[in-house]
């Protein structure tokens, strides 16, 4: 029944919501920079540019997207953007083992995104580098900035119960200090999307595993739910694990039928006495439920 399609590589920074990162230091990854990112020159640059950013906003009221953002958690990584229309961007991404990444440079506003030039070289590796296309999402008193390309895992994120989130921590931009605002009513998400979110979580079974493979430390598994696009089921919609009480790291729908689903778990670091998904487990779109 599944669909014989490749897999494609998860996005850490969405797909873990404990925050939990496995990553190296620029010494570590045997010199990945080759562009002077963390030389002297370039971090004092990069504080320059922040000083200016952080002027322009001292002096800005209301603007719908300039801010300083924050996502991350303690025992994983910390990413901060601090974003003006004129002074530009400045981002870093830091965790237990130092700076990961940093970059800087323009910004501009083009249909309603907002569009990062980066003084440095941007290749998307992991978890690592900053989206250079981000999507001003507006939720009561609340600012986001998420990935152009990543309002399906903002649905996930409100579905499982991630958000709005009562604190600082969380695995996707807002701005600093909104987490202590009220998020009311619906975020203005593209209206093709606004089916993602759901009133009420959808619960399913795991009915039948297709395939499961290992990929180094990690797990694949193919499987097959229980509810489908009659129980508003869309592709891309994540479920969690509530019975047996255990943590994925990802189930994520492949493919929507009217009275099922496939479904595709990624488990990370996985030994040699973790339990394999079977059918009759039962997951839920919201976390814990």
């Amino acid at each position: 029944m599944r669909s014989k399609l490749p897999l494609v590589a998860a996005i850490v920074l969405f797909a873990l919501p404990m925050g939990i990162l496995v990553l190296q230091s620029d010494a570590q990854r045997g010199g990945r920079d080759e562009t002077n990112r963390f030389s002297k020159e370039s971090m004092e640059a990069s504080e320059v540019q922040k000083k200016l950013i952080k002027q322009e906003l001292d002096e800005l009221k209301g603007h719908p997207w300039a801010g300083a953002y924050y996502s991350g958690y303690p025992l994983g990584a910390n990413t901060t953007l601090m974003v003006a229309p004129k002074a530009g961007f400045a981002y870093s991404l830091t965790g237990c083992l130092g700076p990961y990444d940093l970059n800087y440079g323009g910004v501009v506003e083009v249909d309603g995104k907002i569009k990062l030039v980066p003084k440095f070289p941007n290749e998307a590796k992991g978890s690592q580098s900053i989206p250079t296309e981000l999507l001003p999402i507006v939720w009561g008193n609340r600012h986001y900035l998420i990935p152009a390309n990543g309002v399906v895992e903002f649905t996930n994120a409100i579905n499982a119960g991630f958000e709005p989130r009562k604190g600082i921590h969380g695995s996707i931009l807002l701005r600093r200090g909104d987490e202590f605002l009220a998020a009311r009513d619906q975020p203005n998400i593209p209206a093709e999307y606004s089916g993602y979110i759901l009133k009420h979580p959808i619960k399913a079974g795991i009915t039948s595993v297709e395939e499961s493979r290992t990929e180094g430390a990690n797990r694949v598994t193919f499987v097959v739910l229980s509810s489908g696009s009659a129980a508003g089921v869309k592709e891309g919609m994540e479920f969690h694990l509530y019975s047996p009480l255990r943590v994925f790291d990802r189930v994520r729908v492949t493919k929507v039928e009217i009275a099922n689903s496939e479904a595709e778990i990624v488990e990370y670091s996985i030994t040699d006495k973790s339990e394999r998904p079977s059918p009759g487990w039962k997951l839920s779109t919201r976390s814990g439920n």
